[in-house]
């Protein structure tokens, strides 16, 4: 299986976790590129997709707070998702609602880096940004750490237009290229 960039970068962090207890993948359903398959001790995943039609899955509108969910996890995880959902604050409102006590919150979402519907893309979000939307949802303890930065910045960048370069010229069409994100760590 390929994997981005992104995806990588993404799996090598999710390794280093120390996780026990329930986990709940935001946004995502099972599949092999999931980071969620590289968390070393995951005792019980459970998926949460608008769009899924598994029963298994847990299907809620995250842009609409409260939900009507009786139930809480240790873990949550919502990778990747967020630029994706307008009313990305009911979003995170959710995600701390489902959060247990004492328990934690892991995102990833992108700051440069190109449009990608999925079926839409909303938002691009600062350290700033974050950081303020995680405290009005009730959030302690926020770490935001940069995926890539700086040098990987420029190096990433400089692939991206080779890429767009070489793509353009062998199609005549200019492609979009996709330079770094963020991958943000909080605990409640």
């Amino acid at each position: 299986m390929k994997f981005s960039i992104l995806r990588i970068l993404q799996i090598l962090v999710i390794k280093k976790l120390n996780i026990h207890g329930s986990i709940l993948d935001v946004g995502s359903k099972k599949s092999i590129s999931n980071v969620t398959n590289y968390i070393l001790n995951k005792d019980h995943i459970v998926y949460l997709d608008n769009f899924s039609n598994n029963p298994n899955d847990l299907n809620i509108n995250l842009e609409i707070y409260p939900h009507n969910m009786n139930c809480t996890f240790d873990n949550i995880f919502l990778m990747n998702v967020l630029e994706h959902i307008y009313n990305y604050q009911n979003c995170l409102n959710n995600c701390y609602s489902l959060l247990s006590k004492g328990g934690l919150f892991f995102g990833s979402t992108p700051f440069i880096f190109a449009i990608h519907p999925s079926p839409n893309d909303y938002h691009r979000y600062s350290e700033q940004s974050l950081k303020k939307s995680l405290e009005i949802a009730g959030f302690k303890n926020i770490e935001i750490k940069v995926l890539a930065g700086g040098v990987g910045i420029c190096f990433y960048s400089l692939i991206s237009i080779l890429f767009l370069i070489t793509s353009t010229l062998s199609s005549g069409t200019p492609c979009l290229f996709t330079p770094p994100w963020r991958f943000s760590a909080i605990t409640v």
